[in-house]
């Protein structure tokens, strides 16, 4: 009895102790997952990461982004800003795999989320934790293609689960889990995965003015997109490039053989214009213009002038770039929003008086960004120099 007794009792410390343990540790009746390496967190995330490829109608930009599995059958998220004009669009996997024939399913606008599908099965899904639960100094991994380098990897930690209503440019009426680890164009749509591997959000953008302030939609308020019906098929994805082919990093772009030369506007017309206060009037007979990108972020303002020396409607447009804002009658002022928007806004030089403004888009590399806001500045600049030259 002595010995049967001693028993009873080891047993019961045993239960007690781990079910103090998992109550105090756990939250959830669970004993804790042990925390994983960075190089582990990576190896086993991975294959649930892939690399999005898609085109826009009439362009020739690949764009890149990132997607994660949410179930083994082919659903994906990712952001909408990606998808949302795509005409065709590929997804590639670490693996080797590659799919052409993508599927949008379900939208969530407000947070930028989107969920697409493939033809697959048995496809690797990370488990999820609750990006809601994770605590500022918490450690975390970011898994996505920044910069269009496929399967990168950056560490951080979380700063704060904030209302999307305290984000320049977020919108309102969800949250976001704020993280420091490094995310560029290209992350977008990638996973942030907490310390034992789970994934808590999917990137959605970043604020430019301080180093690393990026944002995350906590995976357990869009995982309910997985189960959408199909909306509508994007165009095949078999004729657009790899990787390999893609613009990454802030390439060293040439300078044009010729550098633009400033013709001086008559006179008459130069004093007219200093004074002119009708936008229409100036609209239609400027003629010099400077180009100010500083605050592009992604790309510069050597960039965004080679993005506009690129584009075929620019050169029917009359319009000389000029590298001395003074003697510029407009100047192009190009600037960064959160989710990788570039607003643009075109000023009068002598009176600083908006005459036209806009917004490009370059989710998924600075020069896509800039060759985004020259079509959008063509656009809107056409109908008045095309009139003029009739």
């Amino acid at each position: 009895m002595h010995l049967h007794s001693k028993l009873i009792f080891l047993v019961f410390l045993i239960v007690s102790t781990l079910s103090g343990f998992a109550q105090n540790e756990g939250r959830l009746g669970q004993v804790p997952v042990a925390q994983l390496t960075a190089d582990q967190i990576v190896e086993r995330a991975s294959p649930s990461v892939a690399l999005v490829l898609a085109t826009r109608p009439a362009g020739e930009t690949v764009l890149v982004g990132t997607a994660l599995v949410v179930r083994e059958n082919g659903v994906l998220l990712t952001t909408n800003h990606l998808i949302k004009d795509a005409e065709a669009v590929q997804i590639r996997f670490k693996s080797g795999e590659v799919f052409d024939t993508v599927q949008l399913l379900g939208v969530d606008e407000r947070r930028d989320v989107a969920a697409i599908k493939i033809s697959a099965s048995g496809l690797p899904v990370l488990p999820i934790a609750s990006g809601k639960q994770a605590k500022p100094g918490d450690a975390v991994t970011v898994v996505s293609h920044a910069a269009a380098l496929p399967w990168s990897a950056s560490t951080g930690i979380v700063a704060a689960y904030r209302s999307a209503d305290e984000v320049p440019g977020a919108g309102s009426g969800y949250g976001l889990v704020q993280f420091t680890a490094p995310a560029s164009p290209g992350s977008s749509g990638g996973v942030l995965i907490d310390a034992h591997g789970h994934a808590l959000g999917l990137i959605v953008g970043s604020l430019m003015g301080a180093q690393n302030l990026n944002f995350a939609v906590p995976l357990e308020n869009v995982l309910g997109l997985a189960e959408s019906p199909w909306t509508k098929t994007f165009a095949n994805g078999s004729a657009i490039q790899p990787p390999s082919t893609l613009i990454a990093l802030r390439p060293i772009m040439p300078r044009p053989s010729q550098e633009p030369t400033v013709t001086p506007a008559a006179p008459e017309k130069s004093d007219l214009l200093k004074t002119s206060k009708d936008p229409d009037f100036i609209l239609r007979n400027f003629k010099t213009m400077y180009v100010e990108a500083q605050d592009a972020q992604y790309f510069d303002s050597t960039q965004m002038k080679m993005a506009l020396f690129r584009n075929d409607e620019f050169a029917r447009l009359n319009i000389q770039l000029v590298d001395n804002p003074k003697v510029a009658d407009l100047v192009l002022e190009v600037s960064y929003t959160f989710a990788w928007d570039y607003p643009f806004q075109l000023k009068h030089q002598n009176t600083s008086k908006v005459l036209l403004a806009g917004k490009g888009e370059g989710p998924f590399s600075g020069p896509a960004g800039a060759a985004s806001v020259a079509q959008e500045f063509v656009n809107l600049a056409r109908q008045y120099r095309e009139q003029k030259s009739k």
